[in-house]
């Protein structure tokens, strides 16, 4: 109570202005004179105006609400869009892939890649597809541009599989044009290359590689890619750099073409070279 009381005598001026104030507009309504009466319309017509002038004034606290929820429905619609745009590649995408299926005239079966190992000399791929779905070591893998690499390890459900830019890839190829042989590697660091091939042969830029019937490994036939640079690598060999027709940075879904190698052909030759050394 002491302190109830400490408060309203603090504040009795503004409580006694208060008071004086309710009994002047009493008294100032309750006179019916011509002037009070004046004072009074121009008095509720001012008040009238203040408070038309403030209610157009927007609110902050609403336009902070309207605001977020603006801001979220646009990330969201963003969102949509994005998936829509999404949605739409994945089917281009996926459309080629069937077409190419189709008509390869290859038993095939199609992966998506769950994993990119992206180790500078030895890059491989992780695939959704397994022993389960026929997948098995050193089946060529393909996409409808050409040749990615092949398989290397199995297990049930997935495979895992060596690309173009592996070291120890090496891939017997022709050209495509002069069918001339050669031998695909990788330098460790960007570049693949084509080598053995002697300096006098026709070779020249925009010639594309594809694999040659000597591989007991690949079919023959497929793209692999297409030669940027030629040169002089010594007094007897060219230098080819080749640049792959398969685009490794954007690759999401490949091929696994059931193609093994002839097993008799295979242990022939490498008896053979086993009695040479």
């Amino acid at each position: 109570m002491k302190r109830i009381g400490q408060f309203i005598l603090g504040i009795k001026e503004y409580l006694i202005l208060t008071v004086l104030l309710i009994f002047s507009l009493a008294f100032l309504f309750s006179n019916d004179n011509t002037q009070i009466r004046f004072l009074r319309a121009v008095a509720v017509g001012m008040f009238g105006t203040v408070q038309s002038g403030l209610s157009s004034i927007p609110n902050v606290f609403d336009l902070q609400q309207e605001n977020k929820l603006l801001r979220e429905t646009n990330i969201r619609l963003s969102n949509e869009v994005s998936n829509l745009k999404e949605a739409k590649l994945e089917n281009i995408r996926l459309t080629r892939l069937l077409n190419f299926k189709e008509f390869s005239g290859m038993g095939l079966v199609s992966a998506n890649i769950v994993n990119k190992s992206i180790i500078q000399t030895r890059n491989t791929i992780t695939l959704n597809a397994g022993e389960s779905d026929s997948v098995f070591i050193n089946m060529p893998v393909i996409t409808d541009a050409g040749l990615v690499g092949r398989v290397v390890s199995t297990s049930r459900n997935f495979s895992i599989a060596q690309i173009l830019f592996n070291k120890d890839m090496r891939i017997t190829v022709k050209s495509q044009r002069s069918r001339i042989d050669g031998i695909l590697t990788y330098d460790g660091v960007s570049t693949l290359s084509v080598i053995n091939i002697q300096k006098s042969a026709d070779i020249v830029p925009g010639d594309v590689f594809i694999t040659s019937e000597y591989s007991s490994l690949y079919p023959s036939g497929i793209p692999i890619g297409t030669v940027v640079e030629t040169g002089n690598l010594d007094n007897l060999f060219m230098k080819i750099i080749v640049v792959p027709l398969v685009d490794f940075a954007s690759l999401e879904n490949v091929f696994v073409v059931k193609y093994i190698q002839n097993k008799e052909r295979y242990a022939l030759e490498k008896t053979f070279q086993a009695g040479k050394k």
